[in-house]
């Protein structure tokens, strides 16, 4: 069979909170490519290129776009999930300007795609790394002048952090836990997990995250509102909460009051690498599908 007459598929992809959803046809998705640039990077993408037109089947005005740099690419985000959709761009005429995130279509396997490496570093302009203005964190579990410290923020720089661990995530020496989830929300952001304590993390520009929980609504995850990188993750207050919680999502809550997940991507890409991790298998796989409550795609 020729090329061009491919037998195609049709797709269905959305955000989580269901505010955005898109459909569109195209052959059978086997492979994507995984970008190195500063944005693609922090947000996670797995990103293909169909050449395909959109349908839009539901759009409740959450998506926000956002530009950087010489401003070619317009990246789409939902602004209450923080989900990125797709992005747009100038290079190409349409539809070959249109980059879908993979993440966000509904029943793909991303872990079983085939991976196409891009180095996007070493095209200009550079990414400029933002300067973390608020204090260093100094643990009490680490002894003054030890550990190892790192920065980061999200890919504006409207929200910065400094993280301080024992040992370096990329050494033998360190023996938390690195994780990447496929749960429904975890999925399509690419969260790579840390779990340091409330006191290994500092934060500034908090006022700049939007707030996003669901199902027992345990905790809540902040993403920055102008870019849509995901930073951390914290219990959510119990006056926002739901007061009924069962005794086991109370437990629950209890052990996680003083662990702050910390998604790495947000470390500056010259102090550490999470691809560099996934070669060293550092990074581990969780199934998330299954977990909790069921999630139902919109």
């Amino acid at each position: 069979m020729a090329d061009t007459e491919q037998q195609t598929k049709k797709y269905r992809a959305s955000c989580h909170c269901g505010a955005f959803i898109f459909e569109f046809e195209a052959p059978e998705i086997k492979s994507a490519v995984i970008c190195n640039c500063s944005v693609c990077y922090k947000k996670g993408y797995v990103a293909i290129t169909p050449g395909v037109e959109l349908k839009i089947v539901k759009d409740e005005g959450t998506i926000k776009v956002y530009q950087f740099g010489e401003k070619k690419w317009k990246h789409q985000f939902c602004s209450k999930c923080g989900t990125g959709t797709f992005g747009t761009s100038d290079f190409f005429k349409p539809p070959m300007n249109l980059g879908i995130n993979a993440r966000c279509i509904q029943d793909l396997d991303i872990w079983s795609l085939e991976e196409r490496h891009v180095d996007s570093t070493k095209y200009p302009p550079p990414y400029t790394p933002h300067i973390h203005p608020g204090p260093i964190p100094s643990p009490q579990s680490i002894p003054a002048g030890k550990g190892k410290l790192y920065h980061g923020s999200c890919h504006c720089g409207a929200v910065t952090a400094a993280l301080k661990v024992e040992h370096p995530f990329e050494s033998e020496e360190y023996a938390g836990m690195i994780v990447e989830c496929n749960c429904s929300h975890c999925v399509r952001g690419g969260y790579i997990w840390v779990y340091p304590t409330e006191d290994q993390l500092t934060i500034s520009g908090i006022e700049n995250l939007t707030w996003y929980d669901f199902n027992e609504k345990i905790v809540r995850k902040g993403s920055c509102k102008h870019c849509g990188v995901l930073v951390l993750t914290e219990p959510t207050p119990i006056e926002e909460g739901d007061e009924n919680l069962t005794e086991e999502v109370r437990k629950f809550r209890e052990g996680f009051k003083d662990i702050r997940p910390f998604n790495l991507r947000v470390v500056d890409q010259g102090e550490l690498d999470v691809e560099v991790l996934r070669k060293q298998a550092r990074v581990k796989r969780v199934e998330g599908r299954d977990r909790g409550n069921s999630y139902v795609n919109p």
